[in-house]
């Protein structure tokens, strides 16, 4: 391949905005990278196979494999002279297909009516024509982050014409290929079947979305919120209601298509004056994704009314009659005949600064944290559980008024928690809401808060329901001050993924109010002299040694070996029981696993390496003797906190055992412990807790002699960072 050609292929991929790679859950440590995949295809004169999204069944249903296959073609099998674009993109381009997905047909068809977020999502310089390689790729937002996605173009089809998501001009190919690359990331293109506006409308933008119930609490502002949107280049839509008769898609007496989504492609109010009306009028365009079957009440394409309408007024509203699917109504019939609406703001980086470099005040400034809730740990549950809620994660945010933005002096704020990769991994959505609570004296409460101001504060914002959607979102206006927010599922002991953001009209403040990562207590003087009752099994741990030892020190074998067949057994017989009994807890646990059952090579190996001290993978006599200490402080640190005498750590218990231990852990660290040792009811097992007791104890020591001026930062090379985690 020519040089030329390379250097203008590595040019575009420096250009390419978000992350190189897929985004595909079941192989993630794939990356495509489409420049790389495209210079080899030109190179070697192939046409792209795609291994991640094979066109086949797999790829079509994932509810109902074993339906009839569809014939997978490129379009320069479908059509002759195929194009990317015929004479530009356009919303009436967009025709949805065999799909239930109207919700990403309204969508993709409002795309090219904001150029900025378009061509974001489509990179530039793709055809068919020049340098094909039949190999395309698109950018989505995905929690968080944007993504490239790589597709080849082979697409489903049934008697040569293209099954899902297509274009009104044969030939032209760009919205096909989009739908293929966002069922990509979802698995299949079964998975696109039913949704909501609200996921395609942020992945296709990363911005954040407001719903609005047209049939309960009609903001008094509405349509001044939707003319602002409209300004801001936000993307809306709106829903018609199912209806008594549960009937999808049955058309009404007015032209409208139950439950069914319409995009809004222009928000207008218009000055007219003719025998029956007069004055100045909010109006609302609004598209059918299917390309046809209209509204036929007032303002519709066959309104009588027109023929009084000024040809003025007419061309500004680019008033076109004919069946193309997009049709003009009154604001207060959209109230009457919709149930909801949508409205998505856009995130600055979906828009073109330029644009609103004069006045800046049409941006949302954007913060966002990701989070989990985890058995056990964070996964706290709705107020109904009190003695679990205040586990959840919170969040902090200062409030500053901006009088050019907001109004009586308060802050516009918009509030979104988004549950993450459940139509991805094919998992029921979570009920899922958020509280916030106001902070008069932040400097003197408790971080995080606790129990007790749970207990005694009522929040600001109540959630009125806990809603099984991906997102829930709400626009406040608040006082400037402090407040918590305080994102949970229904039901306490769920776990999901999370993705919390808060855009306002002005800079603000905000961090996950948690605890700060503490060691209170050096690990070494936590181990203390051994009482005179202990002595004695000093003296037989001494003798143990020597036995196996043979005046060598002992290896992770020989170790196993003591804790097998002398400890589990001798020191009952020798009267002393010290820690017997709670070694017998976990020492059958892996016996499966292991040859001569017993201890886990894994714990004897862990107990080695929070020992060694020279990094010999042995221990010597002294090594040996601190080693049964620390197991006894452990074993009493579990047993004061596990009661009942059941071998477990019951959930939310792990952060006071270890809190009593000297550890102050945060979110993230437990969270990672629950993930690595809780069972999936979020209890810990006896010999779990040791094992991450004593990792968590060796990491900790490990930093703080490295950690020379108590600074809580250090360096470590790569090399240093391979042989710790290998190591430990």
């Amino acid at each position: 391949m020519c040089s030329s050609i390379r250097m203008q292929f590595c040019h575009l991929a420096h250009s390419i905005f978000g992350e190189k790679g897929s985004d595909v859950k079941p192989r993630p440590s794939i990356v495509q990278d489409y420049v790389e995949l495209k210079v080899q295809c030109l190179s070697t004169g192939s046409l792209f196979e795609d291994p991640l999204f094979p066109a086949d069944n797999s790829t079509l249903f994932y509810s109902k494999p074993n339906q009839p296959s569809f014939t997978w073609k490129r379009p320069g099998e479908i059509c002759n002279n195929p194009k990317f674009f015929v004479s530009g993109a356009s919303r009436f381009d967009v025709q949805q297909g065999g799909l239930d997905n109207c919700w990403l047909a309204v969508t993709i068809a409002n795309l090219p009516s904001n150029r900025p977020v378009f061509e974001l999502i489509i990179p530039d310089g793709q055809s068919f024509e020049e340098n094909y390689a039949g190999i395309f790729h698109f950018r989505f937002w995905r929690y968080g982050r944007w993504v490239d996605v790589v597709i080849d173009d082979r697409l489903p089809t049934n008697q040569n014409e293209l099954v899902y998501l297509h274009s009104s001009v044969k030939n032209e190919f760009w919205s096909a290929l989009l739908e293929k690359a966002y069922a990509k990331i979802h698995g299949s293109y079964g998975a696109l079947n039913v949704g909501d506006n609200v996921e395609s409308m942020e992945d296709f933008t990363g911005g954040i979305c407001e719903i609005f119930s047209l049939r309960l609490e009609v903001p008094n502002n509405l349509y001044t919120i939707m003319l602002k949107a409209y300004e801001r280049s936000s993307l809306m839509t709106c829903a018609t209601p199912v209806g008594a008769e549960r009937i999808l898609g049955k058309r009404t007496p007015q032209g409208l298509l139950r439950s069914h989504s319409y995009g809004v492609t222009k928000v207008q109010y218009v000055e007219v004056d003719t025998p029956t009306l007069s004055g100045r009028f909010p109006l609302i365009r609004l598209r059918n994704p299917w390309g046809r079957v209209e509204w036929n009440g007032a303002w519709s394409d066959k309104w009588p009314e027109w023929k009084y309408i000024s040809k003025k007024t007419k061309e500004e509203l680019k008033m076109k009659q004919k069946n193309d699917g997009e049709f003009w109504i009154s604001y207060t019939d959209l109230l009457q005949y919709f149930d909801r609406l949508r409205i998505c703001n856009l995130h600055p980086d979906s828009l073109n600064p330029d644009i609103y470099k004069d006045d800046d005040s049409k941006l949302w400034k954007l913060l966002s944290f990701e989070g989990e809730w985890v058995r056990g740990n964070t996964a706290g549950g709705c107020r109904k559980f009190w003695e679990t809620h205040w586990r959840n994660p919170q969040y902090r945010i200062k409030l500053a008024a901006n009088l050019k933005n907001d109004s009586e002096k308060k802050c516009t704020v918009v509030i979104a928690l988004m549950q993450k990769h459940r139509r991805s991994q094919r998992k029921i959505k979570l009920g899922i809401n958020f509280e916030l609570f106001y902070l008069e004296d932040p400097e003197y409460l408790p971080k995080p808060l606790d129990r007790n101001f749970f207990f005694k504060n009522i929040a600001v914002i109540v959630p009125s329901n806990f809603m099984r959607l991906r997102e829930v979102s709400r626009r406040f206006q608040f006082s400037p001050g402090e407040y918590c927010i305080v994102p949970s599922t229904y039901y306490s002991n769920k776990e999901a993924e999370f993705l919390l953001r808060v855009f306002t009209k002005e800079e603000i403040n905000m961090e996950e109010y948690d605890e700060d990562l503490v060691i209170s207590i050096p690990a070494h003087s936590r181990v203390q002299e051994p009482k005179d009752s202990e002595k004695n099994l000093i003296k037989l741990t001494t003798k143990t040694y020597a036995k196996f030892a043979d005046g060598k020190e002992i290896d992770w074998v020989e170790l196993k070996e003591i804790l097998d067949e002398e400890l589990g057994h001798n020191l009952d017989q020798g009267g002393t029981g010290i820690i017997s009994k709670a070694l017998s807890l976990f020492s059958t646990k892996n016996a499966k696993n292991e040859a001569d059952g017993g201890f886990s090579k894994e714990i004897c190996r862990s107990f080695i390496a929070m020992m060694d001290t020279d990094r010999s993978c042995k221990l010597g006599l002294e090594e040996f003797t601190r080693l049964f200490i620390v197991i006894q402080e452990w074993k009493a640190v579990f047993e004061s906190y596990d009661k009942a005498k059941t071998g477990y750590l019951e959930p939310f218990g792990l952060n006071e055992a270890l809190k009593s231990a000297g550890f102050k852990l945060n979110n993230r660290v437990r969270n990672a412990l629950c993930h690595r040792y809780a069972s999936s009811d979020g209890r810990i097992r006896y010999d779990d807790f040791l094992l991450g007791a004593v990792r968590l104890d060796t990491l900790m020591n490990n930093f703080k002699n490295k950690d020379s001026n108590n600074s809580n930062e250090v360096k470590f090379s790569l090399e240093e960072c391979i042989e710790n985690f290998i190591y430990f």
